[in-house]
């Protein structure tokens, strides 16, 4: 494979720059920015380069607009390098981009209802558009962050292609990319009746059903390493997808005596608080206490650790966690394999 699949990341900028449908490649051994040297490292990063490259030139000679596409592309690519050689932020923005191209070859309506693309597992909106004449557009958006939600109901007015809704501190830009809508939002959270943290901005596609794009503990930022993954693979099974879903933002925890040099993260869901700990080591040693609920909405607080020393006991930061988190109710430890 390395002798012959080159990467497709500075071609793509080639691809928008020439006009033409062609995807040229640099060999990895000529990669000079931090992003191209990660994609180049990373056998995923680039089977998702590769998989861009063909969708591309697809999503180029079907679309209403290539012009316009070719536009957004390079945008895309200022976002993309924006990740520097952070592996989980360049797994997101290759899986959204993804996503965007293979709708964007569907024709634009008005009248449809649209699913944002989604940035992890906890965000989700949703918003219905009706004509209602020739200058005015219906709007219904419900979207949601974690535990907290958000709504809203309007009219904008559509000028130029594009529909505007603007009411008090709330300005909300809704723009047809292709088959692809584009909101953006100026104002607070609250400004537009949303609850914290809930924003509506972002790219939508036509679709009745919620997207579910191939996420996993890497491209959210829990795993650093595809052997810490694959370690929480091992350890979770059927609990590995549920932290996918539950998995909201991620702040740096407490250093460890007990473990030195480990990484410490705290999980937090909006509007729920703290969900989860994760501790890693170098050596893809993993300790893990999080909230999963089972089939009958159980709540249950289970601790996992392919660390055999650590088995039946905490180490000192998932101790204090589960402490601090004991008081407010939460559920027995349960100890697991």
């Amino acid at each position: 494979m390395f002798a012959i699949s080159l990467r497709h990341a500075v071609a793509l900028t080639s691809l928008v720059l020439a006009c033409t449908a062609h995807a040229s490649s640099f060999d990895c051994t000529s990669a000079a920015s931090k992003t191209e040297k990660a994609i180049c490292s990373d056998p995923y990063l680039s089977t998702l380069d590769d998989k861009l490259a063909e969708q591309w030139r697809t999503t180029l000679g079907k679309v209403a607009d290539p012009k316009a596409l070719k536009t957004d592309q390079r945008q895309w690519l200022k976002n993309r390098n924006a990740c520097g050689a952070l592996s989980a932020c360049l797994r997101r923005e290759y899986l959204m981009r993804l996503t965007e191209l293979e709708h964007a070859v569907q024709p634009f309506s008005w009248d449809a209802t649209w699913q944002l693309i989604p940035r992890g597992t906890s965000t989700s909106a949703a918003v219905v558009t009706q004509r209602r004449d020739a200058t005015h557009i219906d709007i219904d958006i419900s979207a949601g962050e974690g535990a907290n939600s958000g709504d809203l109901t309007g009219v904008a007015q559509l000028k130029d292609a594009t529909a505007v809704y603007a009411q008090d501190a709330c300005k909300l830009t809704f723009t047809p990319v292709n088959g692809v809508l584009n909101v953006t939002q100026t104002g607070a959270d609250y400004d537009c009746g949303a609850g914290m943290g809930v924003y509506y901005a972002g790219r939508y596609v036509a679709s009745e059903q919620p997207l579910k794009l191939d996420y996993d503990l890497l491209s959210l930022g829990l795993a650093r390493t595809p052997a810490e993954d694959q370690a929480l693979r091992s350890l979770l099974k059927t609990d590995y997808q549920k932290l996918v879903e539950t998995s909201g933002s991620l702040q740096v925890g407490e250093a460890s005596k007990d473990v030195p040099d480990a990484q410490v993260v705290e999980i937090w869901m909006r509007g729920l608080g703290g969900i989860g700990i994760l501790m890693s080591a170098d050596d893809a040693q993993v300790w893990l206490i999080f909230k999963s609920y089972d089939d009958r909405g159980k709540e249950h607080l289970r601790y996992y650790t392919n660390a055999q020393q650590w088995k039946q006991k905490l180490p000192d930061v998932l101790q204090a966690w589960y402490e601090r988190f004991k008081n407010n109710g939460t559920s027995e430890l349960e100890f697991m394999p």
